[in-house]
């Protein structure tokens, strides 16, 4: 069995589209997989780190007003769909996956012309305009809510949740802090705003770690995202912390299940693979959701978990410094909470995302 993935743009595109070749992979040893993504993405970098072949289309993203910028992306849409017609010819893939962005489009619009067996997985509770355009024409559509079923052909359309790799069922707690050279008494809370990044989250984290800067029982794991990586890490080594072994800033990780493994406590956007991904894991949670994503998706798969009391709640028009050094403190202070926490999260997790999306995929080529 052949199979293209596109999965490109974010980290939410990417990792689904990981997680899901490893299953194919597990099920199927002899599949061959090849990922189809662009070179502004951040798939350039992250799938050659897990071993799979990668080939380019040439696509973008549209701005959101018009200019010199949208007339590049409208040419991007030619010539993504003329190398997409290469591809699939070159391959002749007996599956094409999508899991959404720009990247998806043309190649599973084409795929589809061309009746080859074709999927789609969707993330959030509101699908991307990809996946939206998509539905209609694709054989099945994977989504992780329920409430995206009104979005899509009832048919075609399974409930998968968000699947993750095998790494976050795989959790040693003891040993993952052990290798951090994190002691009993110390409480490690991770920062991440997804992977581009989240201001408010980054200013208001300089005042947490600036309130923590004398405390020897709190460690500090801070994902800034690239942009703001420079100005962050700066501000960390003004404070005199870059060596103190108990602040530790970096752009991206690669790694983010051990770092979760290790954490008492996570605050983080709410996109859906970083809610998957903490759900798998167990993590209490501080969750800010973007307030600029698309329906609010954000904020509905923060309640997910919060309205459960898996993690708390902040809307990123209410955070501030003090507020963030006010919650997370309280919550570092009660182990009970923190333990209910935990385990309500860990329930709320849909933890054979890859069974079910797996089983569509021999439904489909049984057809």
């Amino acid at each position: 069995m052949k199979v293209l993935i596109a999965a490109g743009g974010t980290g939410g595109h990417i990792y689904p589209g990981l997680a899901i070749a490893e299953k194919i992979k597990k099920e199927n040893p002899d599949a061959e997989i090849i990922f189809i993504g662009s070179k502004v993405g951040m798939e350039k970098n992250i799938i050659p780190q897990f071993g799979y072949p990668i080939e380019y289309i040439r696509v973008r993203g549209f701005e959101r007003k018009a200019s010199l910028e949208t007339l590049a992306a409208i040419k991007g849409i030619f010539d993504g769909l003329n190398d997409s017609k290469k591809i699939i010819r070159d391959h002749q893939p007996d599956l094409v996956i999508g899991t959404g962005g720009f990247t998806a489009g043309p190649l599973l619009l084409i795929a589809s012309r061309r009746k080859i067996k074709t999927m789609i997985h969707e993330q959030n509770a509101y699908p991307g305009k990809t996946n939206l355009m998509l539905g209609k024409r694709v054989d099945r559509i994977a989504i992780s809510f329920k409430e995206a079923q009104k979005y899509f052909p009832e048919e075609k359309t399974f409930l998968a949740g968000n699947p993750v790799r095998s790494e976050y069922h795989q959790i040693d707690r003891n040993d993952l802090r052990k290798k951090l050279n994190l002691s009993e008494n110390q409480k490690m809370v991770l920062i991440m705003g997804g992977s581009q990044g989240a201001g408010s989250i980054n200013r208001s984290a300089l005042s947490l770690i600036e309130f923590y800067k004398e405390r020897t029982d709190r460690v500090i794991y801070h994902l800034t995202g690239k942009d703001q990586y420079e100005t962050i890490k700066k501000e960390v080594e003004n404070m005199g912390l870059a060596t103190s072994g108990r602040v530790y800033v970096d752009a991206y990780s690669n790694v983010v299940h051990r770092l979760l493994g290790a954490a008492d406590l996570v605050i983080s956007r709410s996109g859906a693979m970083s809610v998957a991904e903490i759900q798998a894991v167990g993590t209490p949670a501080i969750l800010v959701p973007y307030p600029m994503a698309a329906g609010n998706h954000q904020e509905f798969n923060a309640r997910v978990i919060t309205d459960a009391g898996g993690g708390m709640l902040i809307k990123d028009r209410d955070l501030t410094g003090d507020l963030l050094i006010q919650t997370t403190e309280a919550l570092l202070r009660d182990e009970s909470k923190l333990q209910r926490m935990s385990q309500i999260s860990k329930e709320l997790s849909i933890i054979n995302a890859g069974d079910r999306i797996y089983d569509e995929i021999k439904k489909l080529m049984e057809n």
